[in-house]
């Protein structure tokens, strides 16, 4: 065996996922990208194109009017990963994009088995943040065009590539081994994801009646909310502590998660400017503290679960055959 995968980065059109728009694919053979390809996809769910979305990635509706569908882009995605395993940068998101648009085509799911640059990432560097564009700067990854799919497919497999070279990992199982990862997995009727260990959990608020999961995806965090978050704060508070974690009112020594509802996924990135809380934050990692800085967004998803089964298929309004 050698090192080798087929890196993936999905955009969508819309806040659903399978509303996918684009894909990049970059194909690593022996710790070498060997290939790389991207094309523009016209969503399966017909729900429009966001000018959130839009003011990310640039792509609009004009420009996938001719566009293949997602019936047509499936098999050349499959072809092209020929049986890699696949690594993307927040693969929770792509993998559920590529589940998602099936369910809107009315397709079976792929057997895919995967894992993830972004939980590679938070096991074995120490950064502020680990959104794509930190974690490649981090690494010296050459500048990229974020958010367009081929680029942050050729990003996300130059990140393995690196994190592989510095631990000696001779395979992708290897590294996600040694990062004390699982590998996650898509198959016709049901899904993993790839999930760091549970930690031990720390000591937890004792608020009456509320049940706590104590391997939970926040276990042995200690979390810190900071600016304006959309959710009560008390409320994200206590669905930290439900998650196995622990809370803290401002950053201290102790915390481990600092979520900020500041920025957003178009002004969170190297360079930016920040407030109070988190310039305390940057500081406290500088001095080498274990903090990671994330956005509610990116919080949220950490609360999603971490396995399922395949619902029904319902066939939708426009679906593509």
């Amino acid at each position: 065996m050698s090192f080798s995968f087929t890196s993936i980065d999905f955009e969508t059109a819309n806040a659903r996922r399978g509303s996918v728009c684009s894909v990049g694919l970059t194909k690593v053979v022996d710790g070498v990208v060997t290939a790389s390809a991207s094309w523009l996809i016209a969503p399966p769910d017909g729900g429009g194109f966001d000018a959130y979305n839009v003011g990310l990635h640039g792509i609009t509706a004009d420009d996938v009017r001719d566009a293949p569908d997602w019936a047509s882009s499936l098999p050349k995605i499959l072809n092209f990963i020929n049986g890699d395993v696949v690594v993307a940068h927040n693969a929770a998101f792509d993998a559920g994009v590529l589940r998602e648009a099936c369910d809107f085509a009315g397709l079976a799911w792929p057997t895919v088995d995967y894992t993830c640059t972004l939980v590679l990432s938070r096991a074995l560097l120490d950064l502020p943040a680990y959104k794509l564009p930190w974690v490649a700067e981090a690494l010296a990854i050459p500048a990229f065009d974020h958010h367009e799919a081929g680029a942050d497919a050729t990003a996300a497999a130059l990140i393995a590539i690196a994190l592989a070279e510095s631990r000696g990992a001779i395979t992708i199982q290897d590294l996600v081994a040694h990062a004390g990862l699982r590998m996650g997995r898509i198959d016709s009727d049901s899904w993993s994801g790839s999930r760091k260990a549970s930690k031990p959990a720390r000591a937890r608020l004792d608020l009456e009646n509320l049940e706590v999961d104590p391997n939970g995806p926040m276990a042995g965090e200690v979390v810190c909310f900071t600016g304006k978050i959309s959710w009560v704060r008390e409320d994200a508070q206590a669905m930290v502590i439900r998650h196995g974690g622990s809370v803290s009112k401002k950053p201290t020594l102790k915390t481990t998660i600092l979520v900020t509802g500041d920025f957003d996924e178009r002004t969170f990135r190297p360079g930016m400017k920040y407030s109070s809380s988190l310039a305390k934050a940057f500081a406290l990692v500088e001095g080498g503290q274990t903090l990671e800085i994330m956005t509610e967004a990116d919080f949220r998803q950490r609360m999603e679960p971490e396995q399922g089964v395949r619902a029904p298929i319902v066939q939708h309004v426009g679906a593509s055959m």
